[in-house]
């Protein structure tokens, strides 16, 4: 079923279609959710505020575009208000990788040396990857994170933080140079 039949039976009386979207996006949204906070009770409560917003506004919600992308921008919004209200919306994605996943992953590795001594350097090289997406401002990681770890196009960047699509290639663009610029730094210790 479409997303716009299932919004336009939900818009119609039929409050069981608001679970049939839910069941369709939890698994998207809540890893989205997950990604920002790196922090799972706030992931819960991000991922419900998200819902609670969408379902309230879904009436406005148009029916010639992406839902998923729609939710996602409520989600932003969200993540937004919540954490400047908490004065913590510039540090809150300090650690987008866990210490949990990194162990995880250094565990995965096999007992063979010459296989070990690989997989610590690839880990390495992503985890240090991933301490500098951490270390760019918002403006830049979010963009980031949507383009190249949640797989968005620039149209769909664009819609989810309703800026233009220039803006976003020019985000990318400078967050890319940054992380660049990092690695070579990183490289050249």
């Amino acid at each position: 079923m479409e997303d716009t039949e299932i919004i336009e039976l939900y818009l119609n009386g039929d409050k069981e279609a608001a679970n049939i979207l839910v069941e369709k996006y939890k698994n998207d949204l809540y890893n989205f959710c997950s990604n920002l906070t790196k922090n799972s009770s706030d992931a819960d409560e991000l991922f419900q505020n998200t819902w609670i917003k969408a379902v309230k506004n879904i009436k406005g919600f148009n029916l010639n575009k992406s839902f998923k992308n729609w939710l996602f921008t409520i989600c932003i919004n969200t993540y937004k208000d919540e954490y400047r209200k908490k004065k913590r919306w510039l540090s809150v994605i300090k650690d987008y990788f866990t210490n949990d996943e990194k162990d995880k992953e250094f565990n995965m590795a096999v007992d063979t040396e010459k296989i070990l001594d690989e997989k610590i350097i690839e880990k390495e090289d992503t985890l240090n990857l991933r301490i500098f997406v951490n270390s760019l401002s918002d403006i830049f990681k979010v963009p980031i994170i949507l383009f190249y770890f949640e797989e968005k196009s620039y149209d769909e960047i664009s819609e989810i933080l309703e800026i233009p699509i220039g803006t976003v290639k020019s985000r990318l663009n400078s967050g890319k140079k940054k992380l660049k610029c990092m690695i070579e730094g990183d490289i050249n210790e």
